[in-house]
């Protein structure tokens, strides 16, 4: 069943759309904060939001910005709800990623009409940003998300890591047991991976034996323990097939106003690093060139 959060301050505007919806047969979820709404946000992964833009404790953009940073996020619809008209308001809820702008007093033929519209784009967008083998999100995901991470990093000043992974020597796996077997050896270290993250974390296959692993709120110290938890569980996991296996990582910590894609290239550097070492270890990334990484 698809479900719908209703994010609005007003018991009778809830009411009202609650009827809507549920009368439609759609699940119904209510939040009355933006607070209250990200947290049933992360808990249940609604597919269509209905975000008011005038909240008691932050603002909807605020809650909007939050959600597609996350994984998710990438794929719910969500429609902002406000009374007031202005096309400067509707700019600013589409530029931090809101998909329709509704206005109190609403119609409900219009709300209905979006609400469709909204389900045929979850539907397309999940097809897009998944990885259809592992069932991870995959690399046009990740780069979505790294750009909505790198911009709220900027905005709320939290910390932010990158781990980029290789599996090592997954070239023989798919040589000596078969192309079967190194595809359930990647279904396994996807799970694997995502045993070892929090939930706040971000994880992507990026094709053929490589992963990106984002941490928010986490710098180069704390991604360091995270990534050698995830080294050491690699390594005492027997793989269906294949027996065990190692890892090479990369690390970077996003610098003061440091673009994406100079993050990407220094996690890319230091897994390179690591694997010309001879894999199963870890590097960390040396800080960015200012004129090259910067903007």
């Amino acid at each position: 069943m698809t479900t719908v959060l209703i994010v609005d301050d007003s018991k009778e505007m809830r009411g009202l759309l609650k009827l809507c919806f549920s009368t439609a047969g759609f699940g119904i979820l209510e939040a009355a904060t933006g607070h209250e709404a990200l947290a049933t946000f992360e808990a249940l992964h609604p597919s269509i939001i209905i975000l008011d833009l005038t909240l008691p404790d932050m603002d909807g953009l605020e809650v909007c910005s939050h959600i597609r940073a996350k994984p998710f996020g990438t794929t719910c619809y969500i429609m902002m709800l406000t009374a007031r008209s202005e096309t400067q308001d509707k700019v600013c809820g589409l530029e931090n990623g809101a998909d329709a702008y509704l206005t109190k007093p609403l119609d409900p033929q219009e709300v209905m009409a979006q609400l469709r519209a909204g389900l045929r784009t979850v539907e397309d967008r999940r097809n897009s940003l998944q990885d259809p083998l592992t069932g991870t999100f995959g690399r046009r995901a990740f780069d979505l998300l790294i750009e909505q991470n790198v911009a709220r990093n900027r905005r709320y000043e939290s910390g932010l890591s990158l781990i980029k992974i290789e599996i090592d020597n997954f070239r023989a796996i798919r040589d000596t047991h078969g192309s079967e077997t190194a595809d359930m050896v990647l279904q396994e270290f996807s799970g694997l991976l995502g045993r070892n993250s929090r939930q706040s974390d971000l994880y992507f296959r990026m094709g053929g034996q490589e992963f990106a692993w984002l941490l928010t709120d986490t710098d180069e110290s704390g991604a360091a323990i995270a990534a050698e938890r995830f080294r050491n569980a690699i390594q005492s996991h027997q793989f269906q097939g294949a027996g065990t296996l190692t890892v090479s990582l990369g690390i970077a910590e996003l610098c003061h106003r440091e673009k994406s894609s100079s993050l990407c290239r220094r996690a890319d550097d230091a897994l390179d690093r690591a694997k010309q070492a001879g894999g199963d270890r870890i590097e960390r990334s040396q800080a960015p060139q200012k004129s090259a990484a910067y903007g």
